[in-house]
């Protein structure tokens, strides 16, 4: 029986380093928090559109891909009083979050159904981790604050059966996911 478990950890170390080789390559070099801190406040200084910082609080830096999520939680702490600002891998910020609502100006431009589409299958091209297409499927694209969310359906339908991409306004995909048909 131990033979076995050791089979199946031979199994899953030789699998990692296929696994590690799908991350997104990020192009930018990595920044610390203390500079995404610096970041915002120095666009919060030079800037209007952005939320002022609360005048009590502790901040978090999250790393996700190749973005970086700045939180800001106001203290003492209250429901919806927090303020996240998402940035992408060069430390431009992409899109603000004030308490659940949007609060800064989305940059000029806006990237259409077609670029968007083009975004994902070059991603697609590049990285192992995404997933590949339905066989048949449809798109829909819908904006959230100053992100894309691009999802493409299945077809013919079946409930739940979808995959989305988050871009951000600049064309980078910060994020997908797949769901479960139900």
């Amino acid at each position: 029986m131990q033979s076995c478990g050791g089979i199946v950890l031979a199994l899953v170390l030789v699998r990692l380093p296929a696994v590690s080789d799908t991350q997104p390559a990020c192009v930018a070099p990595s920044l610390s928090d203390k500079q995404i801190e610096d970041i915002v406040q120095k666009e919060r200084a030079r800037r209007t559109d952005l939320p002022k910082p609360f005048p009590k609080y502790r901040s978090l830096v999250r790393r996700q891909g190749c973005h970086y999520t700045y939180i800001e939680y106001s203290l003492p702490a209250a429901p919806e009083s927090n303020q996240i600002f998402k940035l992408n891998q060069h430390g431009t910020i992409v899109d603000v979050q004030k308490g659940g609502r949007g609060s800064m100006k989305c940059p000029d431009g806006v990237l259409t159904d077609g670029q968007l589409a083009e975004i994902v299958a070059r991603e697609r091209a590049r990285r192992g981790d995404l997933p590949p297409q339905f066989p048949k499927y449809k798109t829909r694209v819908q904006r959230l604050r100053c992100l894309y969310l691009y999802f493409e359906y299945a077809l013919p339908e079946r409930r739940g059966d979808y995959q989305t991409f988050t871009v951000d306004p600049f064309g980078e995909l910060m994020e997908f996911s797949r769901s479960q048909p139900y």
